[in-house]
C-alpha cells in the first residue's frame, strides 16, 4: 500500500506544440505536463482558420496597531545610534500597521509618508504598488510580525542606507474584491530610521529577481472584472475584456459538468512577456516558451482553498478564440477541481481537464487525438495508462501522453456516463492510498484497475479503426 503525497503550491501549465505542419481547417489541443513541483496541461491548437492554435503558511499574525510616528529628538540620521532590537521591532510593527491601515482607508497620502524619503526609486515603486492594490479593490490587508533576517545588507546598500537599517522578512495577507479566497506573499523589507523617525525604505531586499513576485508588485497593471472572473493584467482594457468574457464562457462550461460546489470565479493573470510570466510563476527564465497558460497556487494564502491562471501572452495570443476557449476551459478545470493540490494520477487529472475543454467543441474523437490515434493505428494501442515520466516536458512522446489520456476520460465518459466519470474523478481525488483508488475503481466503475486497461485499449483500437 503506498501514499500519495501532495504537493501544495505546485503549479499546472499548458504546452503549445508547433503547428505548421497542421491543417488549417483542424483544430486540436495537445495537453503536456511537466512535474517537479509543477505539473501541467498542455496544448497545442490547429485553428478553424489559419493561424497558430494553440507552485506556507495559513494563519497570519495581526500587526500591532500604531498611530502617529515616535520621534526620539534630532540628529545625523545616517551616524545616528542603532535603535535598541525591541525598540526597532516596536516601530516596525507601528509602522506596518499605518501601512496596511493608509491602504484600507485609501488614504495615499499616508501610504507614502510611511516610505523612506531618500529612496527615491522605491517610492515611485511604492506609489505604483499602492495604486495597484486599490484599482484591485483590495479589502483586507494585514502584515504578520517581522522576523529579522540576519543576513543582512551588502556592504553597497548599507553604505547607501546608513547604519540604523535593518532587514526582516515579513507575511503580508491581502484580500480582493470579488476574489473568494486571500493571497500571501513574503516581502524582504528593510526599515530605517530618519531623525527619530521609521520607514520602509524597500520591500523586496535582495530577493531573486526570478520570482515568484505577484505581478501587481513588478509593473502596472489594469484590472477588468468579469461575471464570474477578475483579470489583472499588463495590457490594454480591450485586451482584457476580450479574455474576460472567454473566462466567464469558461467558468460556466466547468459549472455545468463540474457543478456549481465551488467559487465559479477565476482570477486570471496576464503578463506582459514570456519573461514577466516565468518570474510571476517563479520557474527558469526562457523555460516556457511553450506554455500557453499556468493554473497554480503561488501567492495564495492556502493552497487548498484557492488557485488561478497565469497566460503566458507570447503563446496565448497565437491561438485562435476557440482554442483560448479550450484552453481556459481546461485551466478553469483545474481550479475547480483543487488540481494544483491534487496527487490523482495525471492521466485523470488532465484527461479530465481536457475533456471538459473539448465538450461541445463540435470536434471529433479523431481530430481530438489526432497523433495518439495515429500510432495506434501503425502499432496498436499502448499496453497502459500514461505514466507520470510521460507527461514530463522533456518526453518524446508528450503530445500523445495526453492525448491518450484525453481518450482513457472520454471511454469512461461513453460507457458509464459523464456523472460517472465526475464521481470517478472525485473518488480517485479523495484517495490516499493504492487501496483506496481501487477501490474508487471498484465502488464507481465497477471495474479492476487492470481490466479497465484493457477494456480502454479496445475502446481505442476500434475507435481508432472507425477513424
Amino acid at each position: 500500500m503506498t501514499d500519495r503525497a501532495r504537493t501544495p503550491g505546485s503549479h499546472r501549465r499548458v504546452r503549445r506544440p508547433a503547428l505548421a505542419d497542421r491543417s488549417p481547417r483542424r483544430l486540436v489541443l495537445l495537453v503536456a505536463c511537466g512535474l517537479l513541483f509543477v505539473v501541467g496541461v498542455a496544448g497545442t491548437v490547429k485553428a478553424v482558420t489559419d493561424g497558430r492554435a494553440l507552485p506556507s503558511a495559513v494563519s497570519v499574525h495581526q500587526a500591532t496597531q500604531g498611530g502617529s510616528p515616535s520621534r526620539r529628538g534630532s540628529g545625523d540620521e545616517r551616524a545616528g545610534p542603532v535603535p535598541a532590537a525591541a525598540e526597532r521591532f516596536d516601530a516596525a510593527r507601528a509602522l506596518l500597521a499605518r501601512q496596511a491601515r493608509a491602504l484600507t482607508e485609501r488614504n495615499r497620502a499616508a501610504y507614502l509618508r510611511t516610505v523612506d524619503p531618500h529612496a527615491k526609486d522605491f517610492a515611485a515603486r511604492a506609489a505604483r504598488t499602492y495604486d495597484n492594490l486599490v484599482r484591485m479593490g483590495v479589502t483586507e490587508y494585514r502584515f504578520g510580525a517581522p522576523v529579522e533576517d540576519t543576513v543582512g545588507l551588502t556592504p553597497d546598500r548599507r553604505a547607501v542606507l546608513g547604519p540604523t537599517a535593518w532587514v526582516a522578512e515579513v507575511d503580508v495577507t491581502y484580500k480582493l474584491e470579488g476574489d473568494p479566497a486571500p493571497w500571501r506573499t513574503t516581502l524582504r523589507m528593510v526599515f530605517v530610521e530618519r531623525d527619530g523617525v521609521t520607514y520602509v525604505a524597500a520591500d523586496r531586499e535582495g530577493q531573486e529577481p526570478t520570482g515568484p513576485t505577484a505581478l501587481w508588485w513588478e509593473d502596472e497593471v489594469t484590472v477588468v472584472r468579469g461575471t464570474h472572473s477578475l483579470l489583472i493584467g499588463v495590457a490594454p482594457r480591450s485586451r482584457l475584456e476580450r479574455i474576460a468574457r472567454t473566462a466567464d464562457r469558461s467558468v460556466e462550461r466547468v459549472s455545468k459538468i463540474w457543478g456549481q460546489d465551488w467559487a465559479q470565479h477565476v482570477v486570471v493573470l496576464v503578463p506582459a512577456t514570456q519573461q514577466q510570466m516565468e518570474r510571476v510563476v517563479g520557474v527558469d527564465a526562457e523555460t516556457q516558451g511553450a506554455v500557453a497558460a499556468v493554473t497554480t497556487s503561488v501567492e495564495r494564502a492556502n493552497p487548498t482553498e484557492a488557485s488561478h491562471i497565469v497566460l503566458n501572452p507570447d503563446t496565448f495570443d497565437k491561438i485562435g478564440s476557440l482554442g483560448r476557449l479550450v484552453v481556459l476551459t481546461h485551466e478553469t478545470t483545474h481550479v475547480a477541481a483543487g488540481a494544483t493540490v491534487s496527487a490523482m494520477p495525471l492521466w485523470l487529472s488532465e484527461g479530465f481537464a481536457d475533456y471538459v475543454g473539448f465538450h461541445d467543441s463540435g470536434l471529433s474523437t479523431d481530430v481530438i487525438a489526432q497523433e495518439f490515434l495515429a500510432k495506434v493505428r501503425r502499432s496498436g494501442p499502448p499496453r497502459d495508462l500514461p505514466q507520470k515520466e510521460e507527461f514530463d516536458p522533456q518526453a518524446e512522446d508528450l503530445d500523445e501522453a495526453y492525448e491518450a489520456a484525453w481518450t482513457a476520460c472520454r471511454f469512461i465518459a461513453s460507457r458509464w456516463g459523464e456523472a460517472a466519470l465526475v464521481d470517478f474523478y472525485r473518488a480517485m481525488d479523495s484517495a490516499s492510498t493504492e487501496r483506496e483508488e481501487r477501490r474508487a475503481y471498484r465502488e464507481v466503475l465497477g471495474i479492476t484497475p487492470e481490466d479497465f486497461v484493457e477494456a480502454w485499449r479496445d475502446w481505442v483500437r476500434d475507435v481508432s479503426v472507425g477513424g
